[in-house]
């Protein structure tokens, strides 16, 4: 709360300080004004404590609108509370003289202090309009009646706020002018000084003048020039910075440096420019630009800060150097090399040489790492026998021999390529694929130097191993699953292209070969029956544009025998994006054969018995309807027994018939605890 009481600074910060000189002297002039009314009128205690508190609200308020940067807003705000809190005042106390008009003319002077000649004269407007208000209701009796009947002390009391407000303006105003005047005396006298030293400075920059002239058109025309501010902005280019750069000179000058950045360098490449820039230092560096048609250039720069009187930077100078084509050169040389390493190192490659005429042999490094040995590049002092031939697979060794021995005698520029194992330090086998090729010299003739390359391809050899074998695995699994699984596509026709198939160990099964249901996948069709071969291509279309999983069933014939098969099969599309369907058929003929018959026993119960059945349901309608003597009662009975030796009979041999069934259902399974459960079962249909 202390920190609005604060007080402004008086030359930077004028608005606030009049707003927090005139709230406080305010505050305090009325504060002592109504403590005096309090001491002459006790009586109205209350009176000057709620005065006391609204003044004391509206310094508190404007005071902390000043105190956060409110300066404009606390003027009007301390203004129009001000002169409600006095006119409000005057009617309420009977009359415009009751405390004074002289209280509002002393809010018109601050007003005209704080808001300027328009809001001293927008105020003083007001209140003579609002002055001729209270007049006139005071004159027509329709004022309260005066609260305070001021003797002649009390109303000096009461001319104390405008006097006091009156006094400490005009001092301000008196004061604030003097030193005004006493500045400006102090300006002329400075200003003259300053023409004498501007008068002998420019004397001696006039000499240096021609000195400067000429450092400037020899570093103009050796170098690549620019100027910049502190935030980077170009104010200076010379014409070599243009040249390179591409831009004119209009286009460059007010422009960020970061015009010209390339994107090629990282962030902290720049954190010992940064640094120096901060210290106010000199540093050199080479830099990737960016010039307006795109192409990029590279500078070895020289960045200068040039300091002010206090120490601080205010420009740096840059002076560049074009090395572009040096960096290509030397960029051209680092990618030869790394392309170089990149292929021997990622490929598993060695590199090797081979002086006929010598029998000596080079080897890189990585030729040795291959094998397990740690070793530098060079020569070896063993000869090409003891370094690559006694290293060879004995099953290997003398098929491998041979080959080079051959290549060697050809004299052929062709390419030498042989497939071999080598023993590595810890005693397995590397698989090794070796090529070279003899060069010749400039006219042609070939040399006895054998430049060749051996390649690590053991884990490549090992993967096509574990692929066969996966294979192996796969086809002797799926030859013992029931049915045949495939692996195919489907054209936009609904043609199958089967890219695997493979047989089940199912008795019934395709006659067609394998191999011509892979080349054509309608070979398919030889073996369905002839009603259901259109519903094929009709699911494989279904599935083509929906690429949803196929399921259907349908029946083939083989050996004048109908049998039913399922298929099933699952899409997933590839690493192109092709859809792939996975998929497999079974035999289920013995399961339509189980459920046709369940079907026709169900059949049988629900048409064969419902004769005798109706025919005791109308007997026995009969017999419930009463009234029947013995001899009717007798023969109703003659009649049911027929029907019921008829419905009995019909009973035992549908048994018989399910039995038989049971016994050829080749599906092998136990119904017994699903038949138990048939009374819950009708209970749950009750």
């Amino acid at each position: 709360m202390s920190n609005i009481f604060r007080v402004p600074n008086k030359d930077t910060e004028y608005q606030s300080y009049m707003v927090y000189a005139l709230t406080l002297v305010w505050f305090l002039t009325t504060a002592i004004v109504n403590v005096i009314e309090l001491f002459y009128f006790p009586h109205l205690w209350y009176r000057w404590l709620v005065l006391l508190g609204v003044m004391f609200f509206i310094a508190a308020f404007n005071l902390s609108l000043n105190f956060f940067r409110h300066s404009r807003e606390a003027s009007w705000s301390f203004t129009i509370m001000l002169w409600l809190y006095i006119t409000i005042h005057c009617y309420t106390a009977g009359g415009i003289f009751a405390p004074g008009i002289l209280s509002q003319t002393s809010v018109i002077l601050t007003a005209g202090f704080l808001l300027g000649r328009r809001g001293g004269l927008a105020i003083g407007l007001l209140t003579i309009v609002a002055d001729f208000g209270l007049a006139y209701l005071e004159a027509n009796g329709l004022l309260p009646t005066a609260a305070v009947e001021h003797d002649p002390i009390s109303q000096w009391f009461s001319a104390i706020i405008p006097f006091g407000t009156i006094l400490v303006l005009q001092y301000y105003a008196v004061n604030h002018m003097r030193n005004s005047l006493v500045s400006l005396q102090r300006e002329i006298i400075r200003r003259k000084d300053a023409e004498v030293i501007k008068d002998k400075t420019v004397l001696d920059l006039s000499e240096r003048e021609k000195e400067l002239r000429d450092y400037k058109y020899a570093l103009d025309i050796s170098s690549i020039v620019s100027i910049t501010d502190v935030e980077g902005n170009f104010t200076f280019v010379n014409e070599n910075f243009c040249k390179i750069s591409k831009y004119s000179t209009a286009e460059l000058l007010g422009q960020s440096h970061s015009l010209l950045w390339s994107g090629e360098h990282p962030p902290e490449y720049f954190a010992g420019l940064v640094s120096a820039m901060q210290e106010g230092k000199s540093y050199r560096g080479e830099f990737c630009n960016k010039a307006k048609d795109g192409s990029f250039y590279w500078v070895d720069t020289n960045i200068v800060p040039f300091l002010n009187e206090e120490g601080k930077v205010y420009q740096y100078m840059s002076i560049n150097r074009d090395i572009t084509q040096k960096k290509e050169v030397l960029e051209q040389l680092r990618a030869s090399e790394e392309r170089y390493k990149s292929i021997i190192t990622v490929s598993n490659t060695g590199a090797w040489e081979y002086e006929l005429d010598t029998d000596r042999v080079w080897y890189s490094a990585q030729y040795f790492a291959m094998l397990g040995m740690d070793r530098p590049d060079g020569f070896w002092d063993e000869t090409m026998a003891t370094t690559w031939m006694d290293r060879l697979h004995p099953e290997d060794r003398e098929r491998s021999i041979k080959k080079f021995d051959d290549f060697l005698k050809s004299g052929s520029l062709d390419l030498y390529e042989s497939f071999f194992r080598m023993r590595h330090e810890n005693g397995n086998w590397v698989w090794i694929w070796s090529r070279a090729r003899r060069l010749h010299d400039r006219h042609g003739n070939i040399t006895n130097i054998t430049l060749g390359t051996h390649t690590d391809i053991s884990e490549r050899i090992n993967a096509e191993e574990k692929i066969r074998e996966s294979e192996r695995l796969i086809k002797k699994i799926t030859s013992q699953v029931p049915g045949n699984t495939y692996m195919f596509e489907i054209e936009e026709s609904g043609k199958p292209n089967i890219l695997f198939v493979n047989r089940g160990n199912e008795d019934f099964n395709f006659t067609t070969s394998l191999e011509d249901i892979s080349q054509d996948g309608n070979k398919v069709l030889e073996v369905w029956h002839e009603s259901d071969r259109a519903l094929l291509h009709e699911k494989m279309k279904e599935a083509y544009q929906s690429e949803a999983p196929i399921s259907f069933q349908y029946r083939i014939v083989v050996n004048d025998a109908i049998r039913w098969r399922w298929l099933q099969a699952v899409p997933e599309k590839n690493e192109q994006g092709k859809v792939i369907w996975y998929g497999a058929t079974r035999d289920i003929t013995t399961l339509v054969d189980y459920i046709a018959s369940s079907e026709q026993i169900l059949f049988d119960i629900s048409h064969v018995l419902r004769r005798p059945i109706a025919s005791m349901l109308g007997i026995t309608s009969i017999i419930n309807q009463g009234d029947l003597d013995h001899e009717e009662l007798m023969y109703f009975a003659r009649q049911l027994h027929p029907v019921a030796k008829e419905l009995d009979k019909f009973m035992i041999e549908l048994n018989r018939v399910y039995e038989q069934k049971r016994q050829i259902n080749s599906l092998n399974i136990d119904f017994s605890s699903l038949v138990d459960k048939r009374n819950s079962l009708f209970k749950q249909a009750e």
